[in-house]
C-alpha cells in the first residue's frame, strides 16, 4: 500500500491538474479498447509476449486489447506512436533496450522521459547460436574460425543499438574478432535465415532460438549469463568458456505522458494482475520467459540506470 501511495505522489507533477479537474478516474478507465503497441514485427519474442499479456490484459479490464505492431527505424515509429498517443491511458506500448540505446547513436528521435513509465515485465538473457550445418560445437570453435578468417562470420542481430546488437559488440570487443553484422526487424526472420544457411549465428535471445534448437534446426553453443539458465541446463555460459559475457534485453510498458494518476494507477495494477494470470504464467514458462515486475517508480528508477550504464559504454 505504501508503493501505491508513493507511486501516486510520483505521478501527481504529470497529471495532477487533470485529476483535480475532474479528469479520467479510475472507475471510467477503461472505456473503450486499449491498443497495445508492439515497435516490432511479428514472430519476435517482443511479439509473442505482447499477444499473450494482451489476452491477459483484456480478460482482466473486459475490453478488448488488440495487438497493433509498429515495426520500423529500429524501435522508432513503435516508440513515437506511443509518445505521440492520447494521453488518456487507452493506447499503451512495449519499450525495449532500444529506447535507451537509439538516442545515444542518434538513430532513435525519441527518449524514454518523453513516454510514462508504467512496469517493467521480464527480462531474458542472450544467447550466441549457431546453424546446425555449421562446424562449431562450442564458444571456443566459434572464436578460433572468427580469429583464422575476420569478417567471415555472418551474424544476425537486432540492428543498431538493440540489445542484441550489443552482444554482438561485446563479443566482438572481449574476444578480439570482427563480425559482419546483419540487421533484423525481430528474430522470426533472422531465424529463417539461420536454418536456411543464408547467415551463420545469431546473438538473440535463448527464448527466442528455443524452436530451431529444439527442432535441431540450431545450435546453441553459449550463454550470456552469470549462470545456466534452468531451461537450457547444458548449454554452458559464455564465462564458462573463458569470455566474460553478461547482456540480457528486458521489455516494459510505457504510455504517453499527460496521462492521469487514476488511470495510470489503474494500468499499472492491471498490469500486475496480468502477470499473475495462470494462461499468462503458464506461456511464459512454456516458452522460457522470464517474469519480472517493476512497478512505475521502480521502472523508471531502472530506466535511469540504464541509460547511465550506456552512456557509459558509448563513451569508452
Amino acid at each position: 500500500m505504501h508503493g501505491r501511495r508513493s507511486w501516486l505522489r510520483a505521478g501527481a507533477g504529470i497529471a495532477g491538474a487533470a485529476a483535480l479537474s475532474g479528469g479520467v478516474q479510475a472507475s471510467d478507465w477503461p472505456n473503450r479498447p486499449v491498443t497495445l503497441i508492439v515497435p516490432w514485427a511479428p514472430g519476435g519474442g517482443t511479439d509473442s509476449v505482447g499477444r499473450a499479456l494482451g489476452q491477459a490484459l483484456s480478460r482482466n479490464l473486459g475490453v478488448p486489447v488488440p495487438v497493433m505492431n509498429r515495426a520500423g527505424g529500429n524501435g522508432t515509429v513503435g516508440h513515437v506512436a506511443i509518445r505521440d498517443a492520447a494521453p488518456d491511458g487507452h493506447t499503451i506500448g512495449f519499450v525495449t533496450p532500444q529506447l535507451i540505446t537509439g538516442p545515444l547513436l542518434g538513430s532513435v528521435p525519441v527518449t524514454w522521459r518523453e513516454l510514462q513509465p508504467v512496469a517493467l515485465l521480464n527480462t531474458d538473457p542472450g544467447a550466441i547460436t549457431v546453424g546446425a550445418q555449421k562446424p562449431w560445437r562450442n564458444l571456443p570453435e566459434f572464436l578460433e574460425e572468427a580469429r583464422r578468417n575476420p569478417r567471415s562470420i555472418r551474424v544476425g542481430n537486432s540492428g543498431q543499438g538493440g540489445a542484441w546488437h550489443m552482444l554482438s559488440l561485446e563479443l566482438e570487443r572481449k574476444a578480439g574478432i570482427e563480425l559482419i553484422h546483419v540487421p533484423y526487424a525481430s528474430a522470426g526472420p533472422a531465424l529463417q535465415d539461420l536454418v536456411g544457411g543464408h547467415i551463420d549465428a545469431v546473438t538473440f535471445s535463448a527464448v527466442e532460438v528455443r524452436a530451431p534448437v529444439g527442432g535441431g534446426q540450431a545450435r546453441m553453443v553459449a550463454v550470456a549469463a552469470p549462470e545456466r539458465m534452468r531451461t537450457h541446463p547444458n548449454v554452458p555460459t559464455a564465462r564458462e568458456q573463458g569470455l566474460d559475457l553478461d547482456v540480457s534485453t528486458w521489455r516494459g510498458l510505457a504510455t504517453s505522458r499527460g496521462t492521469s494518476t487514476p488511470a495510470l494507477a489503474r494500468l499499472e495494477s492491471a498490469v500486475r494482475q496480468a502477470l499473475q494470470d495462470e494462461v499468462f504464467q503458464q506461456f511464459m514458462a512454456q516458452q522460457g520467459f522470464g517474469i519480472r515486475f517493476l512497478g512505475a517508480p521502480a521502472f523508471a528508477s531502472f530506466l535511469g540506470e540504464q541509460d547511465t550504464k550506456y552512456r557509459a559504454y558509448f563513451s569508452n
